[in-house]
């Protein structure tokens, strides 16, 4: 290296050769330049190493703000600072960047064009972080005259860490970027820009998705002002590519014993591969992505389990999403959906239209934490829910966006409640549902539920059920659409109970205690007063889960019975066939129904005992209100044993002439009469019981503790009439007839 004295030396012969007088003014300039240079080393790292330049620099914190360390500057344009700290608001974004070193480039000329270029900056050591917040930050009204910001290349190779909301980027990284912004509203550009990553690791909340990455990315934004593009409309002014190559970690699937998932990425061996590329709001053919994660957990017994996950995205003409979870032993799902999107454009403004141009299947098994979602789904029916945690075996069809006929659901295990004319059935089901198709194209839901235990419990009472049995089937078919939703509006009600038909049907299903249907019972002449019995049904229900028709039968063994007064005991089988009256009360046409009585033994008032009695009693026409307390009038034709027990309703034995019981054993006799019973009163009236032998004739009524009526027996030539006052008794041995006749029938 030569010295000074070297060097003047050689540049001696140089400025010897400089005219004299020019010498004087060269040694000025030079004295001058030294002078600026000076000046401007001294006010140039003053700027960057006081507040000064902080506070010149962040003239709108609201917006931007840019902290930093130490900084010099050795020649003009020349900068560079450490500790570099830049954050800023814009919309409903908040970024932050920091980095340890920037160093650049600042083009002077250009500033007196109200033009901010840099060439070029290199930075060391970068870290950001974006969030988006609710609050909106309005954009400043535009303006003429803004300044020009233009970063030809802002480059590193060592970017260590990115974050975005709940997604983590780190890593090794280097990057290539450029931007034009012109202030007050003006112009904004992406010049074409790069970045790349080694050994990257991505993460959400803490929990590891990839390791090990390689991600390639270039993108690249076009010049347009903010009336153009706004918000997220400016993803129709980008171009974008990504290549990855990475390991994903596996995902953890914890259901507990109340159906309660709780998901988290565990490590695992999977691997992903994507190739895609985005051109102004289209994902371009050829793009793919390839995603294989291992699924690990356990299920709600606590077994361990294991699948695994493979998503593949293909992008063409339109665009192919293939989900796969290969079904294995002992596996907590399985999956296999195919579903083709036409077009390969990105809804930006509403994700949802997509759904319309979605087609496919979707076929599989998934833990679902609550299975409430499932009745709304397939019926329209307010009086059942379904719910409870549990696993749902699906084959969806999906057309132009929507289910299609031909889905089905299935559910081993959901918790049903159906609540039916007062009473609440509940228990564990089995669900199977599916979609048919209607005669105008509309979706008709159809479901299918076994309870393979259940209980029965009144609405008044739900806590202690009363009923207790296996095997119930409840099959729902919509009939019409309807939504749900409508059932508040006026005129919804009847069209409910047009839109949906339910089949209700179970078998001796056990009753431990008969006196639980005296609530329906007048009390004081007809009740039970003891035994068990079995309860079955096969019901049809509208969609308000009212009783269109059907049948429910109670059948008893042993029972204790209280009717008119007297005690007694034996088999009871009831039979109710139910046909809806009308739609606006519980009225039911029940023709053809039958009490079967057998095994009978009876104590009258005087003490005297009878046994092995029978009756058969046929309802040949009456209504039923179902209301409390339930309430029958109509004819009924009685097959009985004998005529002892009506006998024994208007007095004692030993009171009537003795050749009356003689009847008793005169073989069995057909009655047939009216009967009413409403409220706390039971009404029998021109009740005619006969055989080849005699003839008998009554009519009663039992109010409370009121008992009045009037009975005629014809035997050969005898006859006798009785009138039934409360406590009193006349007997009319002489024209019987004439004087029963003469009595006022009881109904009309």
């Amino acid at each position: 290296m030569n010295s000074p004295s070297a060097l003047r030396q050689n540049l001696q012969p140089l400025w010897n050769r400089i005219p004299s007088g020019l010498r004087p003014w060269l040694k000025r300039v030079a004295l001058a330049l030294l002078i600026v240079y000076a000046a401007y080393l001294l006010l140039g790292n003053v700027f960057l190493n006081t507040p000064l330049g902080p506070w010149a620099a962040n003239r709108k914190p609201d917006k931007f703000q840019i902290e930093w360390g130490p900084g010099v500057t050795w020649w003009p344009g020349r900068v560079a600072v450490w500790d570099v700290k830049m954050k800023g608001h814009a919309g409903r974004t908040l970024w932050a960047v920091q980095a340890a070193k920037a160093s650049g480039r600042v083009a002077i000329l250009p500033l007196l064009r109200k033009t901010v270029r840099v060439p070029e900056v290199w930075v060391s050591e970068v870290a950001g972080e974006v969030d988006m917040t609710g609050a909106r930050k309005p954009p400043p009204p535009v303006r003429p005259g803004g300044w020009v910001l233009q970063f030809d290349r802002i480059a590193t190779d060592s970017i260590r860490h990115g974050r975005f909301a709940g997604l983590t980027l780190e890593g090794t990284g280097s990057a290539q970027v450029g931007f034009y912004k012109q202030l007050r509203g003006g112009a904004l550009e992406l010049m074409p820009s790069k970045a790349h990553f080694d050994k990257a690791r991505l993460s959400l909340d803490g929990d590891e998705l990839l390791r090990d990455a390689g991600i390639d990315a270039r993108f690249t934004i076009a010049r347009h002002t903010r009336a153009q593009a706004s918000g997220i409309r400016k993803l129709l002014m980008t171009d974008a590519q990504l290549t990855l190559d990475g390991s994903t970690a596996a995902l953890q699937v914890n259901v507990d014993p109340n159906g309660k998932i709780a998901l988290k990425t565990v490590p695992g061996q999977g691997s992903a591969h994507a190739q895609l590329t985005f051109a102004r709001g289209v994902l371009k053919p050829g793009s793919q992505l390839r995603w294989h994660m291992p699924v690990t957990g356990t299920d709600s017994t606590g077994s361990a389990r294991a699948d695994s996950l493979d998503v593949n995205l293909d992008v063409g003409q339109d665009v192919v999403l293939k989900a796969k979870v290969p079904p294995q032993q002992g596996g907590m799902l399985a999956l296999d959906a195919d579903l083709r999107v036409r077009g390969n454009e990105v809804p930006l403004h509403d994700f949802k239209t997509l759904l319309p141009r979605t087609s496919g299947h979707v076929v599989g098994k998934w833990q679902f934490a609550s299975l409430r979602w499932l009745g709304n789904f397939f019926t329209n029916a307010p009086w059942l829910s379904l719910d409870g945690a549990g696993s749902v075996d699906a084959d969806v069809q999906v057309r132009d966006g929507k289910i299609a006929a031909g889905s089905r659901v299935g559910v081993p295990e959901v918790t049903a409640i159906a609540d039916v004319m007062g009473n609440r059935i509940q228990g564990q089901a089995r669900a199977d549902g599916r979609l048919d198709a209607g005669p105008n194209g509309e979706l008709l839901p159809k479901l299918d539920l076994v309870m393979e235990r259940f209980n029965i419990a009144a609405d008044t009472a739900r806590s202690r059920p009363y009923v207790e049995g296996q095997n119930l089937r409840l099959s729902l078919e919509t009939l019409s659409g309807f939504a749900q939703g409508k059932l508040r509006q006026p005129g919804a009600l009847k069209q409910a109970r047009q839109s949906l038909r339910a089949h209700l049907t179970f078998n001796d299903a056990h009753v431990p205690d008969l006196r639980v249907y005296n609530h329906y019972l007048p009390k004081t002449h007809l009740r039970f007063d003891g035994g068990s019995g079995l309860l079955s049904g096969d019901l049809t229900l509208d969609g308000a889960g009212d009783i269109g028709h059907g049948w429910l039968r109670v059948n008893g063994r042993a029972t204790q019975l209280h009717a008119a007064g007297m005690a007694l005991r034996g088999d009871i089988d009831v039979n109710t066939q139910l046909r809806r009256a009308n739609l606006d009360g519980h009225n039911f046409n029940i023709d053809g129904s039958s009490v079967d009585l057998k095994n009978v033994s009876f104590t009258e008032a005087g003490g005297e005992s009878r046994s092995g009695w029978w009756a058969r009693i046929n309802l040949d026409r009456a209504r039923m209100d179902w209301d409390k307390p339930m309430s029958v009038n109509g004819s009924a034709h009685i097959s009985m044993k004998d005529v002892g027990f009506l006998l024994s309703l208007f007095s004692r034995q030993r009171e009537y002439p003795k050749w009356i019981y003689k009847l008793v054993d005169a073989g069995q006799a057909q009655v047939s009469g009216n009967v009413q019973w409403q409220g706390d009163t039971l009404v029998l009236d021109r009740m005619e019981a006969k055989n080849q032998r005699y003839d008998l004739k009554a009519r009663l009524k039992l109010h409370g503790q009121s008992r009045v009526g009037s009975l005629y027996a014809h035997w050969g030539v005898l006859s006798c009439a009785v009138q039934v006052n409360n406590g009193q008794r006349d007997f009319h041995l002489v024209h019987a007839q004439q004087w029963y006749d003469a009595q006022p029938n009881l109904l009309r």
